[in-house]
């Protein structure tokens, strides 16, 4: 099987990568210059409104619209005071005897929302690079895909050498399998210095305040889904190209020859044979291969999906 990753960067106003197995479209991501992308942004926030009939706050980090905030995503060291009366729905204090308006809260974007609803927030931070998952305040652990028990003890005992500072969670990734001491104390190392510089700009600015911006689609696509099976890696726009080369330097530098310039006369999805496929996409009308379809259609409260016979025709045995 041979896969390839493609980054379509030409276009200023949008960039796609598709990753295409033996040229079938497999994966696709788009990211566009009109619409900010702000998942995995950390803020410094401040609490505009409690609402203690959904257990939440509404919390003012910068943004047109307030980011919604549930009691179950904020940790217990920012509670304004030490509860110790009843909890309310599923183990939680009421959030109004926790959580003050006007309290500065460290918050990440989660989910952007359909309409002109708010992101969802979290207060329990997660900064990701090639190897390594840094949570603050959460949990350590290993990541599920990594079945083979002998490389989980491998690395439990690598992790366990490294001394991670005591109250800093982390997940290994599954990037992680089969990777030196040495490669994994880089990267742990990376996201330390990056967390112990959001919390000293926390201490200077005031809220509302961005922190830390995630990487761009380009390099988190990269980051995030790049093995070793992926064969190439084939970029259209030179600044681009260059940019996906120092970076694969930095996290994986014996594959770094496999980042290539696409120099097509045609476009880059085209002369792969994936732009119909991506098109398709897009398309609400799904054919079926009894010759009935699907329609798909998106509404802000739901997505409804009608199933139609077409001209399909049933048989009997």
């Amino acid at each position: 099987m041979t896969t390839l990753m493609l980054i379509n960067a030409i276009e200023k106003e949008e960039l796609r990568i598709a990753i295409v197995r033996d040229g079938i479209l497999d994966e696709f991501y788009i990211e566009t210059a009109t619409k900010e992308e702000r998942v995995g942004n950390i803020y410094l926030g401040i609490v505009e409104n409690v609402e203690p009939s959904l257990q939440a706050c509404f919390v003012n980090f910068g943004a047109e619209k307030n980011g919604f905030l549930p009691i179950s995503e904020i940790h217990p060291e920012y509670y304004s005071v030490k509860h110790t009366g009843p909890l309310g729905y599923k183990g939680f204090p009421p959030i109004d005897k926790v959580i003050k308006k006007g309290q500065p809260l460290l918050v990440q974007v989660t989910k952007e929302m359909p309409g002109h609803k708010g992101p969802q927030l979290t207060t329990y931070i997660s900064i990701a690079s090639r190897y390594v998952v840094l949570m603050p305040g959460g949990p350590k652990g290993i990541s599920k895909k990594i079945e083979d028990e002998r490389e989980r003890r491998r690395l439990k005992k690598i992790m366990e050498e490294l001394k991670v500072p005591e109250g800093i969670g982390y997940i290994l990734r599954t990037a992680a399998y089969k990777q030196s001491k040495r490669e994994i104390l880089k990267d742990l190392n990376r996201l330390l210095r990056l967390w112990n510089k959001i919390k000293r700009e926390a201490v200077k600015k005031r809220p509302p305040a961005l922190l830390h911006k995630e990487q761009d689609i380009c390099l988190r696509v990269i980051r995030d889904y790049f093995t070793t099976d992926i064969a190439e890696i084939w970029v259209d726009e030179i600044e681009t190209y260059y940019e996906v080369k120092n970076y694969m330097k930095i996290i994986s530098p014996r594959h770094q020859k496999r980042v290539k310039l696409f120099k097509g006369d045609i476009p880059i999805f085209a002369y792969f044979g994936i732009e119909q496929e991506i098109e398709n996409i897009y398309n609400n009308r799904v054919p079926l291969p009894s010759g009935g379809y699907i329609v798909i259609q998106p509404t802000e409260a739901l997505i409804a999906i009608d199933v139609n016979s077409g001209s399909a025709k049933l048989s009997k045995d």
